[in-house]
């Protein structure tokens, strides 16, 4: 069985958000659109990544339920921007890397989640979630 390549279990609904964008913002759509990680653009291209944990860590480990209204925390989230708490050392996988190199290189740095770029362009997300998955399939 050959390997898969990134572009086979990427995620391809991309959702980004700019540097001026309000962590408040950033809650919502996260709440809204299940995600947890998003590329951060802007006219020059993919700038950072922000991170459900990067909220944590902005309302100082502060519980984010979704449904329950901290006064505190939604002064600091709408009076804090993407670009003050985003990751902006960004690593990406090309779309046609194999599974085993995207793996290896979100295990060296840490991450969760990388960008997948196709001619410098953002055309997928993979997280460690698709990842699994591909490997539980496998092991089926």
């Amino acid at each position: 069985m050959s390997e898969k390549t990134v572009d086979e279990v990427m995620v391809r609904e991309v959702r980004t958000v700019t540097p001026d964008h309000s962590i408040s913002e950033v809650k919502e759509i996260f709440k809204t659109e299940g995600f947890r990680h998003m590329p951060v653009v802007d006219a020059d291209g993919l700038v950072g990544i922000i991170s459900h944990t990067d909220l944590m860590r902005v309302s100082h480990g502060a519980q984010l339920a979704w449904e329950k209204k901290d006064d505190v925390n939604s002064l600091i989230f709408e009076s804090t921007t993407v670009g003050q708490v985003m990751t902006r050392d960004v690593k990406t996988v090309e779309s046609a890397a194999p599974l085993s190199e995207a793996a290896r290189i979100m295990m060296h740095y840490k991450l969760n989640a990388v960008p997948v770029t196709e001619d410098g362009d953002i055309i997928g997300l993979l997280t460690s979630t698709d990842i699994m998955k591909e490997y539980i399939r496998r092991v089926k």
